[in-house]
């Protein structure tokens, strides 16, 4: 099976930037997770998070939960928002 292509849109590459310049204490622990999810999107996103919409799912690794579409024609997850967990 071929790996996803993951691509993080600008506002939550800025947001995950935001989160990790407000967090000093926990900065390790944001880069781990987000490090993390990029690698599971890559490999198996259908299997990561639960469905949101058809196209949409949510998935959690704390600190962070992201919300991602993905696209099986394209092999492309795009990452469209980002925020702690228990926010």
């Amino acid at each position: 099976m071929s790996r996803f292509t993951v691509v993080w849109s600008r506002s939550a590459k800025a947001r995950l930037a935001e989160l990790w310049l407000d967090n000093p204490a926990i900065r390790r622990e944001i880069t781990e997770a987000a490090d993390q999810i990029d690698r599971a999107l890559a490999h198996a996103p259908e299997m990561i998070g639960m469905s949101v919409t058809s196209r949409s799912r949510l998935a959690v690794h704390p600190p962070l939960s992201v919300l991602f579409l993905m696209s099986e024609n394209d092999r492309q997850v795009r990452v469209i928002y980002i925020k702690f967990w228990d926010d």
